[in-house]
């Protein structure tokens, strides 16, 4: 039971890396952010990376790489985008579409039929997307979908979780083409270079500015504090992000060469109750019973089309 345990610490890590990032866009840049948090996240395990004994990585590993990198700048720019836009209880469950998308690339592709707990499954989540976007103010039936339409962040995560859907499949090669630690390692700081190099350009920048425009009262709260004070905090909260990104990519993955995937995702969906509860509790977001309810059911649907499928 040793990857139960595993998938449990990575469940924690990651509900508490969502967390520390919705609390730090609140003043900081996304993209500035994102280049400190995955080049920290990068530096932690390349050191962890070096006490074990770098790998000899297979022949699939650049190309594995070379599709995760991209895919994950997309996935990231949008996860924080939503973060910034939208209360962190309604954003991160959209997550649990993952399997949803994986059985629907399957009937697309390969033209395979999900068996009928996966079907079950389906309906569940689809259910807990419904009572999470319930709101008092509803008059029609139809309004919980139409909420979903026009709220760009939980959009934007329902693209993250079809990502992650393709994503996935390349990140496993990845691992299995050197070891769970270097290989995130790598990825992690081909993410920090490139999103250091996109906030550097202008031209990005500008052409990314509805993801990534400041808060209207950002450099106010900037200004408040001295440069090398800032500098200092900054830095700090970059590390804590990446302490908790590492902890979090190493668990999983090294539960992932104990037992099978759907298993272990089974378990570390669960991140996705504990991010609705911190996000009552600590941001004072509304509606908590109902998005509770419906997180619930969102990851009752993900664990029954991931074990049984």
């Amino acid at each position: 039971m040793y990857w139960y345990a595993l998938s449990i610490i990575g469940a924690i890590a990651d509900a508490g890396y969502y967390i520390s990032v919705k609390k730090n866009l609140l003043t900081a840049d996304p993209l500035d952010l994102a280049a400190g948090v995955y080049t920290c996240t990068g530096i932690i395990l390349l050191v962890v990376s070096w006490f074990r004994g770098f790998p000899s990585v297979g022949h699939d590993f650049f190309y594995a790489l070379f599709a995760s990198s991209v895919l994950g700048i997309i996935a990231v720019l949008l996860s924080y985008a939503a973060l910034r836009q939208t209360d962190i209880s309604l954003a991160v469950p959209m997550i649990s579409f993952t399997p949803l998308f994986l059985i629907a690339t399957a009937f697309v592709l390969l033209h395979e039929i999900p068996s009928l707990i996966g079907v079950v499954g389906i309906l569940i989540i689809v259910t807990g997307s419904y009572v999470l976007n319930v709101s008092s103010s509803q008059k029609t039936w139809t309004d919980p979908f139409r909420s979903i339409a026009r709220n760009r962040g939980v959009l934007f995560m329902l693209v993250v979780s079809f990502i992650y859907a393709i994503a996935i499949n390349f990140d496993k090669v990845i691992v299995t083409s050197s070891d769970p630690v270097f290989g995130s390692a790598i990825a992690c700081l081909l993410l920090g270079l490139s999103f250091a190099g996109m906030s550097m350009n202008t031209t990005i920048r500008r052409w990314l500015s509805p993801l990534v425009s400041p808060p209207a009262d950002e450099h106010q709260i900037r200004s408040l504090a001295p440069a090398s004070t800032l500098h200092l905090k900054t830095l700090g909260q970059w590390i804590l992000v990446g302490i908790l990104l590492s902890i979090s990519a190493v668990s999983i993955n090294m539960a992932y060469t104990m037992q099978i995937v759907p298993y272990v995702i089974g378990i570390k969906r669960m991140s996705i109750l504990i991010i609705v509860v911190y996000g009552g509790f600590v941001f004072k977001e509304e509606n908590m019973v109902l998005r509770l309810s419906g997180a619930l059911l969102m990851v009752v649907g993900a664990a029954l089309i991931v074990l049984f499928n």
